[in-house]
């Protein structure tokens, strides 16, 4: 199976005042095409910004300082780290878009759905409805003796499709009497717009469509942000724990969603969450991850029945079940503005040998297709 994502060794620092913060140390996964990847961790393990890492999107004051994120786009691998910023903004949101865990941060108060979902098609679809409207005005003017209107529109969108900040768009466009080519191209938006929400399960998306941020629940808000993120039918969908702060039953209806589309629009998905029981149920493999680093990557069967990693171990073991009593790990995650030497998890692991204090271990293939990064395993690449 062909790997749509690779992400090679990566290395990010945020430089704070109280000092160098080592966010992600040699991080090291790939997203297989069609493929749900679970990655899990406790809270500041480094999920989001491997996530943000791969939209090049890191925030300030962090910076990548080493590694290689090779995307697939249009059959051809590209080094995200290595492209301009005008690349960068026509693979974001089109080949890979991002539904973050908090949706009304990421909704403009002031603008309607239709407002923001629109933006996402103009931006990245323009080409696509002006072709269509020059089709649509084709069919009116063999059906309309008067089609000298008509023409005069259909010479707008062709010169839209040619230089979209022309001068005679922006003055037509200011002209109410000829210009019609906005009015049908926010008819065809609405139409589109509306089409989106009634596959993301909204009802009345007729009536949604105007709607403000501040008007919407909880659920119709993150449904809205998926809706966004599914616009342009991305080839690589990052979900950064969707469901956090949603009720326990639109949870589920946010869970199925994600299912349901996948299988729909074709999508992979690198599902970010500390939830054990949504991996089981949404992902083919999982990346574990703890300060920073990646410590196992398995089959999600393979990761409950056989966990080899000690932190894999005890994240499992400190899972409330039915008739079955749990414990936590022991101690507390390490800062990361002077993380241990060696295996980060040393300091807090049960079956830690003298050289995981010194010396870190690295990321080895136990069984096919069970990745380890524990001095436990090392023998096995000899």
């Amino acid at each position: 199976m062909v790997n749509l994502l690779e992400i090679e060794n990566l290395v990010l620092k945020f430089y704070t005042y109280e000092g160098e913060v080592e966010a992600l140390d040699e991080v090291s996964l790939y997203l297989r095409e069609g493929e749900t990847l679970g990655v899990v961790g406790e809270t500041g393990c480094g999920k989001s910004v491997t996530a943000l890492s791969t939209l090049v999107l890191v925030p300030s004051p962090g910076r990548i300082e080493a590694g290689h994120i090779f995307f697939k786009s249009k059959s051809e691998q590209v080094d995200m780290l290595s492209q301009n910023e005008s690349v960068l903004r026509k693979i974001r949101g089109k080949d890979i878009s991002m539904i973050f865990q908090e949706p009304r941060v990421y909704l403009n108060p002031v603008y309607t759905v239709l407002d923001q979902i629109s933006e996402v098609y103009v931006h990245h679809r323009m080409k696509e409805f002006c072709q269509k409207a020059i089709v649509d005005i084709d069919n009116e003017i063999k059906s309309k003796k008067t089609s000298r209107l008509l023409r005069f529109e259909k010479s707008m969108f062709n010169e839209i499709l040619k230089n979209p900040r022309s001068p005679t768009i922006k003055i037509v466009s200011k002209i109410p009497f000829l210009n019609r080519h906005r009015r049908r191209l926010k008819r065809m938006l609405r139409r589109e717009v509306v089409g989106i929400l009634k596959a993301m399960e909204i009802a009345d998306p007729e009536r949604v469509v105007d709607m403000y941020p501040h008007e919407l629940s909880g659920g119709m808000a993150q449904r809205v942000v998926i809706a966004m993120a599914l616009a342009c039918n991305p080839t690589l969908l990052i979900a950064d724990e969707p469901t956090t702060n949603l009720d326990v039953t639109v949870q589920l209806q946010i869970l199925n969603l994600i299912k349901n589309l996948k299988d729909k629009f074709g999508s992979s998905v690198l599902y970010i969450t500390h939830d054990m029981g949504v991996v089981a149920d949404l992902c083919q493999r999982v990346a574990v991850m703890y300060a920073g680093s990646v410590c196992e990557v398995a089959d999600v069967i393979e990761i409950f029945k056989n966990p080899l990693h000690p932190y894999t171990k005890g994240l499992l073991e400190s899972i409330p079940l039915p008739g079955k009593s749990y414990k936590s790990i022991a101690g507390t995650v390490p800062s990361l503005i002077n993380p241990p030497k060696g295996c980060r998890f040393h300091d807090r692991c049960l079956f830690a040998l003298d050289i995981c204090t010194t010396v870190k271990p690295k990321m080895v293939e136990a069984t096919k297709d069970h990745f380890v990064q524990c001095h436990l395993f090392g023998d096995v690449s000899k």
